[in-house]
């Protein structure tokens, strides 16, 4: 019994010996039947070659948006505040209730122009009098206060724009008027480039391919870019008449272009 125990004893040191030589041998084992490289990690000696190609179409622009200025002079901040708000609030109204016109606020500002001509009367010293501007006032300040307001009116209706400019310009006067082509055009027209440019882009690797003698390419890297640039113009407009005609506007064009740049692997035959 004593000699069976031993003997046994003696196996399961053995096996427990084994085992613990296995775990550590089998992680040896798989890293060496581990591949010494990844292919698709390996640097590629292939040449490459920079390329680009770009399409491009003009449009006409068919968005317009109108800059309303409401600008008041005089000796009162306060109230000139008050009457260039009351003025683009009456306005904004009126564009908000055409579901074809969108509005949104331009610049704000009030600031004092100071005369150098004019003479300033002295004030008592230690009165708020010492300080017109502090008042609002500027009459003993020697200058004059400007408050002036903005709205942005634009559609895509222009003829409505242009009348809507004329209806409400005893409030807020017609101070300028910029064209630009909308989202949804331009992405319907970027849709049609990107088939030309990616055909543009292939006809210039291929073409590459066969000058340089190489047997065919394979593309590393492809990016995308847009450009628009609205052709130098100058709207036409005419001076409204008395029958509170809007003025006659006409867009003008603007060239969309999508480039496309990138690297191609040259292959050898």
């Amino acid at each position: 019994m004593q000699r069976t125990f031993s003997h046994a004893f003696l196996s399961r040191a053995t096996l427990i010996a084994m085992f613990t030589l296995g775990a550590v041998a089998v992680p040896a084992t798989a890293v060496l039947a581990q591949p010494a490289s990844n292919p698709a990690t390996t640097q590629s000696t292939e040449p490459t070659l920079a390329l680009s190609a770009s399409a491009s179409e003009t449009v006409a622009q068919d968005t317009v948006t109108l800059t309303l200025t409401r600008e008041l002079r005089g000796e009162n901040q306060v109230d000139l505040s008050r009457s260039v708000n009351e003025a683009m609030n009456k306005v904004r109204d009126k564009a908000k209730s055409d579901k074809d016109l969108e509005v949104r606020t331009g610049s704000y500002q009030v600031w004092f122009e100071r005369d150098n001509n004019r003479p300033v009367k002295p004030a008592a010293t230690g009165t708020r009098a010492a300080d017109a501007k502090d008042d609002g006032n500027a009459d003993d300040a020697g200058g004059i206060w400007v408050a002036r307001g903005e709205l942005l009116i634009t559609s895509k209706n222009m003829e409505k724009a242009s009348q809507f400019a004329a209806d409400v310009d005893e409030d807020m006067a017609l101070d300028g008027i910029r064209f630009s082509l909308s989202r949804e055009a331009r992405e319907t027209i970027e849709k049609r480039l990107l088939v030309a440019t990616t055909k543009a882009f292939k006809t210039r690797a291929q073409d590459a391919v066969t000058a340089l003698e190489f047997g065919g390419y394979r593309i590393k890297s492809l990016r995308l870019g847009d450009v628009g640039q609205p052709e130098s113009y100058q709207p036409r407009m005419m001076a409204m008449s008395a029958a509170k005609a809007g003025p006659a506007i006409e867009a003008g064009k603007e060239t969309v272009t999508l480039s496309m740049e990138g690297e191609i692997f040259l292959l050898p035959k």
